[in-house]
């Protein structure tokens, strides 16, 4: 079963990065190709499209660098990495989804009247989307298509739950957004940098907030059986995978990334031991059977970090930078948001754009710029380059909840979000280019 290749690259980078096992990081990276290359036929054509792409273009690096067969293996290994960093994730997106426990906190964000509605959306879009991913999608507008408000309120909801869910990336460690920056600037202080994002992240809700304050809100509130103490659990949920993790990275001496990989799925384990002791062994296998599913996503991922690294190797020391000498130190982490917003619209995912970032400008210091605000531009841009990208799940799922394309879900009616989030994040990168000292 293909399936069973995933969770052997997953145990294979576990035993690589906690045990150092060198020679099982280096079965990772076959093992998740072989998964991708049997799921091949069931991509969908533009994943297809993309993940051959990515890869040939890191193959034609790694045949360019000094060491071809060692850069293939290490860059094998990255992509692998970020591939378990996923499965990880899915784990806990699987608990979660048959959780009756959340879907009562999300009933409760909708049963808000109309002056706190936006609020919670924009809230619950943004802690479920730490747990869900972009299922919180899927699972606040099921809800929300059960309330049968207005089409004006479906689409200020959904929007709100879109905005909220996209600014995540801009900080939760739970998110492979974290994974990529730590290895795109290794240098980064990441641990120091995530409640600078959490921060950012407010600020873009709030901004969220005020754009939709006088939308139209005709539909009365629902009857609600909770109240905000609900959601406590929830947060101490996502506090306790945090704190997990951050106890692996210190015991072990490793990433927050790894510390993530291997504490989230003990506690998706230990949630649905809670939630159905009894069935623990359907529950495991219904989760392999769902692991296929996940092919999409580990093929872009696979597919960034195998064309990073390459790339990484077959550039000459300095990357690109002896060519940047001519940019302003200011304006080089400047240049990331839009770049990540052009190649969204593309429909390039931001794991790639930021794993080439990386590995075109391995040494951001050369070029006058911190390591922290390199990393600070790309999480940030992150966040607000995943609004603006039609073929982000996250886009495609509100755009089937809204009866609209994901064309004018991210290009309309998110765009004047985008611009105002834009110009937030480039004030906070200035800021961070005077505050961060070059090394």
């Amino acid at each position: 079963m293909a399936s069973s290749f995933f969770l052997l690259a997953w145990a294979a980078t576990l035993a690589d990065q906690l045990a150092g096992l060198h020679w099982a990081g280096l079965i990772a990276g076959p093992a998740i190709l072989v998964f991708l290359l049997r799921e091949l036929p069931r991509q969908r054509r533009f994943v297809r499209l993309v993940f051959l792409g990515l890869v040939l273009a890191g193959l034609a690096a790694a045949i360019a660098a000094p060491d071809p067969l060692a850069t293939m293996l290490a860059a094998a290994r990255r992509g692998a990495a970020y591939a378990a960093f996923f499965l990880a994730l899915g784990s806990l997106r699987e608990a979660a989804e048959h959780s009756p426990f959340v879907r009562r906190c999300g009933a409760h964000l909708i049963a808000q009247p109309p002056g706190r509605r936006t609020l919670a959306m924009l809230a619950g879009g943004h802690v479920f989307g730490i747990i869900l991913s972009y299922g919180a999608i899927d699972l606040l507008g099921a809800m929300v298509g059960r309330a049968s408000p207005s089409p004006s309120r479906t689409k200020s909801m959904l929007m709100s739950a879109f905005r909220g869910f996209a600014v995540m990336n801009c900080w939760s460690p739970l998110n492979i957004m974290t994974a990529v920056v730590s290895a795109a600037v290794p240098a980064a202080p990441m641990r120091a940098l995530l409640p600078l994002g959490f921060a950012a992240a407010m600020v873009m809700l709030a901004l969220g907030w005020w754009l939709e304050r006088n939308a139209p809100d005709d539909t009365p509130a629902a009857a609600a059986g909770e109240d905000w103490t609900v959601h406590v659990r929830l947060l101490g949920l996502v506090a306790l995978v945090m704190l997990l993790a951050e106890a692996v990275g210190a015991i072990f001496g490793v990433g927050l990334s790894t510390g993530v990989t291997a504490a989230v799925p003990l506690v998706a384990a230990a949630w649905i031991v809670v939630q159905q002791p009894a069935n623990l062994a359907a529950r495991a296998r219904a989760f392999q059977a769902r692991i296929p599913g996940f092919r999409g996503e580990a093929a872009v991922l696979f597919g960034g970090g195998f064309l990073g690294v390459a790339l990484g190797a077959a550039l000459p020391n300095g990357g690109i930078a002896p060519f940047m000498t001519a940019v302003p130190a200011l304006l080089v982490p400047q240049l990331v948001i839009p770049v990540l917003l052009a190649t969204g619209l593309l429909g390039l995912n931001p794991i790639a754009v930021v794993a080439i970032i990386g590995a075109a400008i391995p040494d951001p210091a050369s070029l006058g710029v911190a390591p922290a605000t390199l990393a600070l531009a790309c999480m940030l841009g992150w966040g607000t380059a995943v609004g603006m990208t039609p073929m982000s799940a996250s886009a495609l799922a509100t755009a089937r909840w809204t009866d609209s394309d994901t064309w004018t879900v991210t290009t309309r009616w998110n765009a004047l979000y985008t611009a105002l989030c834009w110009a937030f994040c480039a004030a906070l990168i200035l800021i961070a280019q005077f505050s961060f000292t070059v090394h």
